[in-house]
């Protein structure tokens, strides 16, 4: 894979009702949403494949930076 195709991009974060916080990552082959968990297991993942995880460390922590406000309502 070339670096462009590997590169992940932070689209957004959103509240999705019945799941809570959501986030959604770009890549060359598309987008997925992850879930606080799921988010941290792709980081797991793609630290053990010598993957950059900059994009998927910054996402988690604006994640956890949200929580509270929506925790609140």
């Amino acid at each position: 894979m070339n670096g462009k195709a590997d590169k992940t991009r932070l689209v957004g974060i959103f509240s999705m009702p019945g799941e809570g916080l959501v986030v959604e990552l770009g890549t060359g082959e598309g987008t997925a949403l992850f879930d606080r968990q799921g988010l941290q297991y792709r980081i797991l993942q793609r630290k053990r494949e010598g993957l950059d995880t900059s994009t998927e460390e910054n996402a988690l922590l604006q994640m956890n930076s949200f929580a509270p406000v929506f925790d609140a309502w």
